[in-house]
């Protein structure tokens, strides 16, 4: 016979509950992290792996998307965008950031569908939402909000569709097909 039983032992399920309803980042499942840097274009990013971004695009299903473009005119660069070119010329440059090279801890939230704003050849983009209570507290550090000026939250884009590609042109399947069958026909000896 044991000494004790299972209704002498308290339930704390409440208090696990509280928890994660008070703080939304614990609800996430994977906790990752990046470095503050800034890029050659001025924006002040946290660095993501391009294979996270990579992944998250082969495995969606949309036609016509493509991998964003580079920020830097370059290679894909993934990043979460904590602060834009004007925000840090407001504060006063790249330099008075103190924090960049540190790491900065993010949570994924979910994948969002949004109409491309201020974003030339682009139509629609595709965000990776992301939860970070710590790129709040940095950005209301500098006097800025708590998120960037016309976002909801913070992001990673990991698909475009650039504008036009699924509008009707004069490129058409069935002609290819009709050329393709006018090929020489072949005698046997």
């Amino acid at each position: 016979m044991s000494l004790l039983s299972t209704v002498d032992i308290p339930d704390y399920r409440h208090l696990l509950l509280y928890d994660v309803v008070s703080h939304p980042e614990k609800r996430a499942e994977v906790r990752m992290t990046g470095l503050l840097q800034v890029t050659n274009s001025g924006y002040l990013i946290i660095g993501v792996p391009t294979a996270l971004v990579r992944g998250i695009f082969d495995a969606m299903n949309e036609p016509g998307i493509s991998l964003p473009d580079s920020v830097d005119e370059g290679a894909l660069r993934a990043g979460i965008v904590v602060m834009t070119p004007a925000e840090l010329e407001q504060i006063g440059g790249s330099d008075h950031i103190s924090e960049r090279g540190k790491n900065f801890t993010y949570y994924l939230a979910g994948l969002k569908e949004t109409q491309a704003v201020s974003w030339p050849g682009v139509s629609t983009c595709w965000h990776m939402k992301i939860k970070s209570p710590d790129l709040g507290k940095l950005r209301r550090s500098y006097g800025l909000p708590a998120k960037v000026e016309g976002d909801s939250a913070f992001s990673i884009v990991v698909a475009v569709r650039k504008t036009g590609v699924l509008t009707s042109n004069t490129t058409s399947k069935v002609t290819k097909q009709q050329d393709s069958q006018k090929l020489p026909s072949w005698t046997l000896p």
